[in-house]
């Protein structure tokens, strides 16, 4: 009979003792895992070669009878060791951390059983470690990728969103919670889609091409209580999937504001846009209308009150004259019309013009006045300002068909308080503000949005021209103003317009000169002018009331024929020319001959104002004028050549 417990190797042969020691000898010292046997007290015994390059010894012979007391990372992890196996008798998978040879560390896991004698007394402990150094290193830069996420995720000034499968938020960071404007408790469990203002079917795009690509961007409108108005903000939101296990990230950037400037820079540059068209038009109207009213009138002059054409030419003359109403208020609108800027007190400009105000009203209207406490100067032509009050006053009495209340507000503004386009940056003092009120019906947004365009009205047609708005918006901004309008349906309208304020300076005010008779003249006029039709009708209305006329149509031939000849007295010219401007001509002419005297014509200004028109050497003639116009102020510009002494 055979035992039962013994193998009979291929053959038949029984293995011999020395044959099973060889095996396993073989088997301890070719094993991968790192084998060992310790005395409780930490004398290394016996150990394999992976056990002893684990641990960065030379070879198993520098490993034996090392302690191993001093090959781990603490004190006193050896003895707890050795504790729990002389306890329990055996450990399995027990985490650790041994030093190596070089100092340096590895985290190992072992399982080790304890020899104990026939008394119960340990007596050695057996064992195997396995080194897990890569797997724990990966662990701890996981969990600091972790910590980082966590970190970015709760401090990000966007909101963010964990979101499941089913878009479902399960968390969201402190960003989220105040732009929804609820506690984490108030959003973590709901669904991205029911915070949605509309627009389902793009989310639904989104997160189809979220799930196939791994990313996705889209714009949506989402409600809000932390801000008023409609309680909703426009979001940019960044999707990207998989951030953990059936976990996708949300990135949600409010654009609400930004949004707005856009909106709000792209309606400027439109107006400028049209500004610059509309400026164009009506600077070559001008030149037109110049030479139609001065050939009206001419022929006027030879016509007497019992003529039939007379009544013909008197509508052409009245034609032509609203037409050049119409060039100037495009030309307020573009910015183009050339201003006499000058100190002027609103609270003044307000207070002249309540009683005619209250004239162009209707009884059922009223109107008031609140002004500022101190004087309101700023620096403005006051002819346009009470243009532009007006215009604003006008609209405001036609937005109150029932009647009503219309208020006119002038108040000092520190600078700081308000926030003015990003395009204007010019001023950091004080500002005036000048504010029309009316409880009216008010305006939608749509309607808003295009008040400023020329020939934009919502009249009924003939009722109005569209320009009424777009001049005040180029009144207001080319005197470095800006304007706003806030209104809504039924709640009535404020205008609002912003100037800088200007130092309370006393200008020298002079007496109204004496009207200068128009006589015949026999001065001789440099007629310098660009235009054919222009420079015709100016030379023939001079050459009719006897004075001599040389005509230039540049500044160039202007130079050339002024030093030829010494006896000009009157350079008349206009302002914008393409090959020199005319306030360059007048410097250079003014230097070869100082008593000169100079007459600046033009409807259109381009970045330049007549220089210096309150000298006696210098005046300025808007176009479109009249003859008698012309004549009267070139008489009264040679009669002050001849009064002031030493010229």
């Amino acid at each position: 009979m055979t035992d039962s417990g013994a193998r009979t190797p291929p053959g038949g042969a029984l293995a011999t003792p020395a044959t099973i020691e060889r095996r396993y000898r073989e088997l301890f010292e070719g094993a991968l895992l790192g084998i060992y046997v310790t005395t409780p007290d930490g004398e290394l015994l016996a150990c394999n070669a992976a056990f002893a390059r684990l641990l960065g010894f030379a070879s198993v012979a520098d490993a034996i009878g090392t302690s191993m007391a001093t090959l781990y990372e603490h004190a006193g992890d050896r003895d707890r060791f050795v504790a729990s196996v002389r306890e329990q008798g055996r450990l399995e998978h027990h985490r650790g951390r041994l030093r190596r040879r070089d100092s340096g560390v590895v985290s190992v896991i072992e399982t080790v059983v304890g020899e104990f004698d026939a008394a119960g007394v340990l007596t050695e402990l057996r064992g195997f470690v396995i080194d897990i150094s890569a797997s724990v290193e990966a662990d701890l830069a996981l969990i600091e990728r972790e910590r980082q996420f966590r970190a970015v995720f709760f401090e990000a000034a966007d909101a963010m969103l964990i979101l499941d499968d089913r878009r479902v938020i399960v968390e969201a960071n402190p960003a989220a919670c105040a732009l929804f404007g609820v506690e984490a408790d108030g959003i973590i469990g709901a669904s991205l889609d029911a915070l949605l203002v509309g627009g389902e079917e793009h989310l639904q795009a989104a997160w189809r091409e979220l799930l196939a690509l791994g990313e996705a961007r889209r714009e949506h409108r989402v409600r809000s209580r932390a801000f008023g108005g409609d309680g909703s903000r426009l979001v940019e939101c960044s999707y990207r999937a998989r951030v953990d296990e059936q976990r996708h990230l949300c990135i949600a950037h409010d654009i609400t504001d930004r949004r707005l400037l856009e909106e709000r820079l792209m309606q400027a540059e439109k107006i400028d846009s049209i500004g610059r068209l509309a400026g164009g038009i009506a600077h070559d109207f001008n030149n037109l209308l110049t030479a139609i009213l001065g050939y009206t009138e001419m022929l006027l002059g030879n016509r007497g009150d019992d003529d039939p054409e007379r009544r013909d030419l008197e509508e052409i003359q009245k034609a032509g004259q609203r037409a050049a109403s119409l060039t100037q208020q495009l030309l307020a609108f573009s910015r183009k019309q050339v201003l006499m800027p000058k100190q002027v007190d609103l609270n003044e400009t307000v207070t002249g013009l309540q009683s005619m105000l209250a004239r162009l009203i209707r009884a059922d209207i009223t109107i008031t006045c609140s002004l500022a406490p101190a004087a309101a100067i700023v620096r403005i032509d006051p002819t346009q300002i009470e243009q532009a009050i007006l215009n604003l006053v006008l609209n405001a009495r036609d937005a109150l068909p029932a009647g009503g209340h219309i208020g006119l507000e002038v108040s000092l503004v520190h600078r700081s308080q308000m926030t003015g386009p990003a395009d204007l940056g010019w001023h950091t003092g004080d500002l005036v503000r000048l504010r029309v009120v009316d409880d009216g019906v008010g305006m939608a947004a749509d309607v808003q949005a295009h008040l400023f365009e020329p020939f934009y009205t919502t009249k009924a047609v003939g009722k109005g021209t569209g320009l009424g708005l777009a001049s005040v918006y180029g009144i207001v901004r080319q005197s470095n103003g800006f304007i706003a309008i806030d209104s809504a349906p039924g709640a009535g309208t404020i205008v609002t317009m912003h100037f800088p304020a200007a130092p309370c300076v006393d200008e020298v005010t002079r007496p109204p000169a004496a009207e200068t008779i128009a006589v015949p003249g026999h001065e001789t006029v440099l007629l310098v002018e660009d235009e054919d039709a222009v420079r015709a009708i100016v030379g023939a209305v001079l050459r009719r009331h006897g004075y001599h006329v040389v005509e230039a149509s540049g500044a160039r031939i202007a130079c050339d024929i002024f030093a030829q000849r010494d006896d000009i007295d009157l350079l008349l010219t206009d302002i914008v020319m393409p090959d020199m401007n005319g306030p360059a001509l007048a410097q250079r002419l003014i230097g070869m001959r100082p008593n000169l005297r100079v007459l600046f014509i033009s409807g259109y200004a381009d970045m330049l104002t007549p220089p210096a028109v309150d000298s006696p050497h210098v005046g300025f003639l808007s176009k479109p004028f009249q003859a008698s116009v012309l004549i009267a102020r070139v008489a009264k510009m040679l009669a002050s050549a001849a009064v002031v002494p030493g010229l």
